[in-house]
């Protein structure tokens, strides 16, 4: 049988995989999430001192929750529920917990909640207080569950078996695709034998099936696991309601999609098997000569990704890759970074399972491969084999590089964070890296150096210790994909973020130093120590004077006088902070010897609840990066490229025209987050002061356009809110999530995929802030 693969077919294939790949990405209803949902803020806040009972409560996470699997719960202090019993997600507001209250009488309470990521099921837990009519009491704090490091002891392991048998496989018929495929091709003495290409094909079929097998075991383990930890019973008790309610989830089905692909993998690598293994002609398993080297190819030689079985195969290996990127730390990040983030793991594990991959294919196949052939054999057949791996591994291992750089941006973001467990697991990641790359120039050197013939030995050794290396890689990958991201571990701890705000300067001949404790939401206080070029206190100054000023509103804040403290410094003990953004401290000391000293500095307050959340990447330099990783990824094509030039030109064409294009696009988007800014949010502060007047100017507008759906209290119950295919925001959960530009944005623009149309061209562009104003006062 003659399976010369035609170039209609060849096409077909690579169509084929195209599909799946979107299908994977587009035409799958999968619901991106982060990958731990960390409490943001609540109502009522954590720690205040209500006067009257509240009649919910709201807590809003970091990103979308499970609804079947996350719960929300209110103890008084004898541990007794005293909620509704009705904790559901809001119907508006996939990142907000609601539960409804009975009427409380005075006390201290306590809030308990736990979540599940709709993604990767990463289970979280947390709780705060609460008083009413009285100070919050001592004693009243239960003990709750803390948060796990990992879902369980054997989590991490899992996972390395899943990724192990993931890159596998993708390696192997990535190193099947661009290097086996590519010596049958050749015209020149760089081929394999007859024989020779037999028994790579048994061993490639036979690594396969075993990554197949580590993956399926993987993914079932990790269900199991997953109901396990859930539900809290032991793995033998998952069958059932456990399982089937997991299964019935978002992450259950974002696992059931990739399940499919694992057995669609499965059953290609078989049926591929069958097609190019079975069919091959009989002949005697003799041992090659040195003649071997020179035979000529005959048709029925036929890569496995030259078959139809094959190719998807391979597109199924990639869809596995693809969705295992969307349960990704990547996909944690804010929803306006996660195209690029995705996008990014995407290119790494494909980079990594090419060089990975590839080695342990080097490691486990070629011995056996050369296993009673002379060194003269072995370097003939070999050094043509890995001159085509090398630039492969060049360009993978450069792309694991910077795209793993990039993700320690979007995870670890700072350099404090890597004080944490994940922080501690990319260490770990990276001290492997570093021999791993020296092995691999040695290995290089010795190909390069034909070496081969004297000392075939310590290449095969330095191969087995490369792969050995790269599993242990894949380790640390296991434990970091199963830990919490570092920037939310450090935000949550307090790692990196400091306890108050510090600033120093000179001024009028006196030094101002200034602290204010603790420079979040709630009430602060403010210290100013004054001295001389000698540092000694200034002492005879009349008044200093301090105003925190909100940037993105005029709240009219006047300058406070401080309280001489003696030997110059000034204390102020009642500086209220209501609205989490961005303020400038001004100062002003007054002295009789000198003129005024002015100074002012500024500084980001956050709620105290948001600080999971507080360490975030941001759009700029997240944008940057990414730009700058894909020029990089498309030079590394280009300099593996142009040595090609004096060999095979179609082969240099098809490394040199991906190369210039991610180049392109990589300068196009490095212009566009530098210079242009195209859909970069708009840095807008509302020109009016969240006063009674705006607020008044606001409620006709609010009463005219938006109350029929949202309602008179903005809660989504106003008389035409039936009418609607989906119920209107609660604006009470809606509102508080978004900046005052945000929101502006959503009066003019309306929300597609919602019935709320934009107001561009009815409000006029002064009455759409003053409505954003009176938006504010349905905040709880």
């Amino acid at each position: 049988m003659n399976r010369v693969v035609t170039r209609r077919s060849k096409g077909a294939i690579f169509l084929v995989a195209l599909a799946a790949l979107l299908f994977a990405f587009v035409v799958l209803p999968i619901q991106l999430a982060g990958a731990h949902a960390n409490q943001i803020r609540s109502s009522p806040a954590a720690n205040s001192v209500l006067d009257e009972p509240p009649d919910r409560i709201i807590v809003w996470f970091s990103e979308e929750i499970e609804a079947s699997l996350s719960q929300v719960r209110v103890l008084d202090e004898l541990a007794r529920e005293v909620d509704n019993g009705d904790s559901a997600i809001s119907p508006t507001e996939p990142t907000a917990l609601i539960a409804t209250l009975p009427e409380l009488a005075n006390g201290t309470y306590t809030v308990v909640w736990r979540n599940l990521s709709t993604v990767d099921g990463h289970r979280v837990v947390g709780s705060f207080r609460f008083a009413i009519g009285e100070p919050l009491s001592e004693g009243a704090g239960l003990s709750v569950e803390s948060q796990p490091l990992v879902q369980s002891g054997a989590d991490p392991w899992l996972r390395w078996t899943f990724f192990i048998g993931a890159l596998g496989l993708t390696g192997i018929l990535l190193f099947d695709l661009l290097v086996v495929r590519a010596m049958l091709r050749s015209d020149d003495t760089d081929r394999l034998s007859p024989v020779l290409f037999r028994r790579l094909q048994t061993s490639t079929a036979k690594l396969m099936l075993v990554s197949i097998g580590l993956m399926a075991f993987g993914m079932v383990a990790l269900l199991v696991q997953q109901a396990s930890v859930t539900f809290e019973v032991s793995f033998y008790r998952v069958f059932g309601d456990p399982l089937r309610t997991v299964l019935e989830s978002e992450w259950g089905r974002l696992w059931t999609w990739r399940a499919i692909a694992v057995v669609s993998a499965g059953v290609m690598v078989f049926l591929a098997r069958r097609s190019v293994l079975d069919n091959e002609p009989e002949t005697p398993e003799e041992e090659p000569d040195e003649e071997e080297s020179g035979d000529e190819y005959e048709p029925d030689e036929t890569a496995f990704t030259e078959s139809v079985f094959g190719g998807l195969a391979l597109a199924s290996a990639l869809a596995v890759l693809g969705l295992t990127s969307l349960s990704s730390h990547n996909a944690a990040v804010p929803v306006e970074l996660r195209t690029p983030a995705i996008i990014s793991d995407f290119l790494h594990l494909i980079a990594a399972s090419a060089w990975v991959g590839g080695l342990f294919f080097i490691a486990l196949a070629i011995p056996q491969l050369f296993r009673s052939a002379s060194p003269e054999i072995q370097m003939s057949q070999l050094i043509p084999l890995l001159k085509r791996f090398t630039p492969i591994a060049v360009v993978s291992a450069g792309t694991v590089v910077v795209t793993g750089l990039f993700a320690g941006y979007m995870q670890v973001t700072i350099p404090a964070a890597t004080n944490t467990p994940y922080g501690w697991a990319l260490v770990a990641k990276l001290v492997l890296l570093v021999p791993l790359f020296a092995i691999a120039g040695a290995n290089s050197y010795i190909v390069s150096r034909r070496l081969l013939r004297s000392g075939p030995f310590q290449f095969r050794s330095l191969v087995r210790s490369e792969a050995l290396l790269g599993l242990l890689v894949l380790a640390a990958l296991g434990w970091m994909v199963g830990l919490e991201p570092a920037r939310q571990f450090a935000g949550r701890t307090g790692i990196g973020v400091s306890d108050s705000v510090t600033f120093s300067d000179f001024a009028e001949g006196a030094n101002v130093d200034v602290k204010i404790d603790p420079g979040d939401v709630g009430v602060n206080a403010v210290a100013v120590s004054l001295t001389d070029r000698r540092g000694s206190p200034i002492t005879n100054a009349n008044d200093v004077r301090v105003r925190l000023k909100f940037l993105e509103d005029d709240l009219g804040e006047p300058l406070v006088s401080l309280i001489d403290q003696g030997g110059g410094v000034w204390v102020g003990d009642d500086f209220n902070i209501t609205i989490g953004g961005v303020y400038q401290v001004e100062v002003r000391v007054i002295r009789p010897d000198a003129f005024d000293a002015l100074t002012s500095f500024r500084f980001d307050a956050a709620p105290v609840a948001a600080a999971a959340d507080a360490i975030r990447p941001t759009q700029t330099v997240t944008w940057t990066l990414f730009a700058i990783e894909l020029l990089i990824i498309g030079l590394l094509f280009l300099f593996v490229g142009v040595p090609m030039l004096e060999g095979v030109i179609s082969a240099s064409r098809a490394v040199m025209v991906p190369g210039a294009a991610l180049s392109l696009v990589g300068i196009v988007l490095l212009l566009n987050a530098q210079v242009f800014r195209a859909g970069f949010p708009e840095d807008r502060f509302n020109p009016f002061p969240l006063n009674s007047e705006s607020i008044e100017l606001g409620s006709a507008p609010y009463a005219t356009t938006c109350a029929a759906c949202h309602g008179i209290t903005g809660l989504g119950d106003g008389p035409q809110a039936g009418e609607l295919a989906s119920p209107p925001a609660d604006l009470s959960v809606h509102v508080p999530l978004h900046a005052d530009s945000d929101l502006f944005g959503f009066i003019r623009d309306g929300i597609p995929g919602t019935a709320m149309p934009g107001q561009d061209g009815v409000l006029t562009e002064d009455q759409m802030w003053h409505l954003v104003n009176f938006l504010r006062t349905f905040e709880q």
